[in-house]
């Protein structure tokens, strides 16, 4: 087996192995299910809430300001929750990173397709001689974009988190209503 696919494996299972023990600190609390489920039920009154065309201006708009209230109150409170699976994680990427990097200290996993930036060569050059080709990457780059990527695909697909709730900016989610001016 390459060096890159190796790497690449690493990475895959190291992102599993994470997330897995993020369900188990987090996800599958009971506390977490229960503001997991609170968040949603916000979300879904909010959105109700804004859509709503009855109603005082006024009366309408401190509903919707007491929803927006309890939702940011509900995800701080998951926020608490998911640190000590985060400080977990951390810990076991940082030891993941530092045994791939010392397996395969000084050897050219893959090559890029380009040069790249200086500002970027570093981190691409992790562990890599200093007379290694500027377009080569070490183990240590690929493992860190591989678990970037995997871990959002796991992500993803497993739904374990909060939902992402409404995080585009109103001009990017409704381009059209940010140029004639109407909400």
């Amino acid at each position: 087996m390459s060096d890159f696919v190796a790497v690449v494996v690493l990475s895959l299972l190291s992102s599993a192995l994470t997330e897995a023990l993020s369900y188990g600190l987090v996800y599958r609390t009971e506390a977490f299910q229960r503001l997991k489920a609170k968040v949603i039920q916000t979300e879904a009154r909010l959105e109700e809430e804004k859509n709503a065309v009855s109603g005082s201006g006024k009366h309408r708009q401190r509903r919707i300001d007491g929803l927006e209230t309890q939702l940011a109150d509900a995800r701080r409170s998951a926020s608490s929750l998911q640190m000590r699976a985060t400080l977990v994680v951390g810990l076991v990427q940082m030891a993941a990173i530092y045994a791939v990097g010392t397996r395969f200290s000084g050897r050219v996993v893959a090559t890029l397709p380009f040069e790249p930036a200086r500002m970027f060569r570093s981190l691409t050059h992790r562990g890599l001689p200093e007379d290694s080709p500027v377009s080569a990457c070490s183990a240590t780059f690929v493992f860190v974009l591989g678990g970037l990527a995997f871990k959002a695909i796991i992500d993803r697909y497993l739904q374990l988190g909060l939902p992402k709730g409404s995080s585009l900016p109103s001009w990017v989610a409704d381009p059209e209503a940010a140029i004639t001016g109407k909400k």
